[in-house]
């Protein structure tokens, strides 16, 4: 290649892996925060976590500790000889307290409740997002809400001070905003752009590498394994900035060194189709050096296509079997996203057809013929035979 192709041919690859790392911002966002699906079950993996719960369960107590005197409701019910053990008896019932609400939220009633009120404000959330309606919340007034009030009252009965804890209660406990009126407009436009800008970037992304390996006549092989290594980059890069940012985010918005583990699960939790992305195209980045590898000059694949030349020049619907076969456990299986949407798998299997083939092109190229089907030298008129 020339100089200015070099550079043209570099720089596409260079663009493909920047916007490939923007895009796959964009899939996360779309698939973890815009699909109400993967809302509620993430939020049920949240509950479910060991350390979450137990912070929950000691912040829930505090909060209907703090709302309640339970000392003074002790020290009214206790004759007077152990009235002054009411702050005592109120501290162990507080310990205990925890305990049972960590228990009460194991259950599967609990689970529910709380599954339920997260698909519900998240439908909501994207009705209004997408410009719809979202019955008494709409893209004029009202704000979206996450209401658990259920829950708490659940938990209330289950300490025993429920009646209190509601006379003690503001009107918006229980409720935490996700959305508040005034944002809506600013949110709508920021969806659209998202769900277009998805769509763009990954037409944008397959474009510039199938024209990188276009434009690289001579050199195709060579950035077949560099598409493969950027890929690999992107996946580690994505990888590892999960990791970095949250723990980054874990510090600077939790100042109890207590809270910080159970902040950090939930970090993780609600990141992980991020983690799968990021896994994905690593394994996808490997796939394309392991192809260009077979393609290469080295002696062990060299011998690959020799041992394969065979049943390519004769039997090509045994590869193209094989590889089908293959191809549909790993569908089955369905690792990645990709493997599991329609049009995921359209590409893959597209690309995996086209891969062989061009394989097994350069293949009887290299190998027209096995050696024992080369034809026998025949003498030249006039000349005897060679003795052997």
């Amino acid at each position: 290649m020339s100089a200015r192709r070099r550079v043209l041919v570099y720089g596409l690859v260079v663009l493909a892996t920047l916007l490939l790392l923007v895009g796959s911002l964009t899939v996360f966002t779309k698939r973890q925060l815009l699909n109400t699906d993967a809302w509620t079950k993430s939020s049920a993996q949240v509950l479910a976590d060991p350390e979450v719960r137990q912070a929950l369960s000691t912040e829930l107590v505090n909060l209907l500790y703090q709302r309640v005197d339970v000392a003074a409701e002790l020290k009214s019910t206790l004759p007077p000889a152990a009235q002054r053990a009411a702050p005592a008896i109120a501290a162990a019932l507080q310990t205990a307290a925890v305990r049972a609400v960590d228990a009460l939220l194991t259950t599967g009633r609990a689970q529910q409740i709380w599954e339920k009120a997260n698909r519900r404000a998240h439908t909501a959330l994207v009705r209004v997002l997408e410009g719809k309606s979202a019955g008494r919340i709409s893209t004029s007034n009202g704000d979206v809400v996450l209401d658990l009030t259920p829950l708490l009252d659940r938990i209330s009965a289950r300490i025993g001070i429920v009646g209190k804890a509601r006379a003690n209660a503001p009107p918006d406990a229980g409720k935490i905003v996700l959305l508040r009126s005034d944002q809506l407009d600013a949110a709508q436009k920021a969806v659209q752009a998202l769900r277009v800008l998805s769509i763009f970037l990954l037409i944008a992304v397959l474009a510039m590498y199938v024209l990188a390996v276009y434009l690289a006549r001579g050199r195709r092989r060579v950035l077949l394994l560099v598409s493969g290594a950027s890929l690999v980059f992107a996946g580690l890069v994505l990888i590892i900035v999960r990791r970095l940012v949250g723990d980054a985010i874990v510090d600077s918005l939790v100042h109890t060194e207590a809270n910080k583990l159970p902040v950090h699960h939930v970090w993780l939790i609600e990141t992980q189709i991020l983690g799968d992305i990021g896994i994905a195209l690593f394994t996808y980045g490997l796939l394309v050096l392991v192809a260009g590898w077979l393609g290469g000059p080295t002696r062990p694949a060299v011998a690959i296509r020799r041992f394969l030349a065979p049943t390519f020049r004769d039997r090509p619907f045994v590869v193209y079997g094989v590889a089908a076969a293959v191809f549909l456990i790993v569908i089955a299986w369905g690792p990645t996203n990709a493997t599991r949407q329609l049009v995921g798998i359209a590409i893959l299997a597209a690309l995996l057809g086209l891969g062989i083939e061009v394989w097994r092109r350069q293949t009887l190229r290299e190998f027209p013929s096995s050696p024992d089907e080369v034809p026998e030298e025949k003498p030249l008129e006039g000349q005897k035979p060679a003795l052997t």
